[in-house]
């Protein structure tokens, strides 16, 4: 019993060390990502740079976050999910061109979404 304690103990840790989800590391990687997708001269480099994104998205997906925020957060990554699939459908026809153009769109959801998370005191003033 003795030589099992410390196990649970480091496997009980090991998942609370797991479970823990850092966005703003996330959302930094994301970045990184995405200027992967965006400077991409070739299907496979943005095929990618893309699957990456979408695994950090669906990663996000599962985070913890503020009450009050939390439906937001889960209504943006969802809006990436889509828009991501749609630049993924355009790189799986051969697109380079139109994945990019469609890549813009992730580009306007992150604004949006930055917008909505952290308003400005004139929007919350004036709104």
């Amino acid at each position: 019993m003795r030589k099992l304690l410390p196990v649970l103990v480091f496997a009980l840790s090991a998942q609370v060390y797991a479970s823990d989800f850092d966005l703003k590391a996330t959302m930094k990687q994301i970045k990184v990502e995405f200027n992967h997708a965006a400077q991409a001269e070739q299907i496979t480099e943005m095929q990618a740079a893309v699957a990456n994104l979408s695994q950090l998205v669906e990663q996000s997906k599962l985070g913890e976050y503020p009450p009050e925020k939390t439906e937001l957060y889960l209504e943006g990554f969802n809006k990436l999910s889509v828009a991501l699939d749609t630049v993924e459908d355009k790189l799986a026809d051969g697109d380079l061109l139109a994945a990019k153009a469609a890549l813009k769109r992730v580009d306007a959801l992150r604004e949006e979404y930055h917008d909505k998370r952290n308003p400005s005191i004139w929007s919350k003033l004036f709104s």
